[in-house]
């Protein structure tokens, strides 16, 4: 699933980030997103863009047309249960 298909306070561990922007998948990978991270959606907006995450106790926030490059799998599912 995409970050941005997340449900509201589930947390997340983050497959791949394939950003078409080497610049833009730089700046990710230095907020904290990267394969083997976990992430967590805390807050949506009322217009449902931007979304903002924590990541390594941090909130950031995300624009869907970022965020659409980033692929997550719900924290139950990484574990295996």
């Amino acid at each position: 699933m995409k970050i941005f298909e997340l449900p509201t306070q589930k947390t997340a561990i983050v497959k791949s980030v394939t950003h078409p922007s080497e610049q833009m998948q730089q700046r990710l990978y230095d907020l904290g997103i990267y394969p083997g991270g976990k992430v967590k959606l805390v807050l949506i907006s009322p217009k449902d863009d931007p979304k903002a995450y924590e990541v390594r106790g941090t909130v950031i926030a995300l624009r869907n047309e970022d965020a659409q490059y980033i692929d997550v799998e719900l924290g139950d599912e990484a574990n295996g249960k």
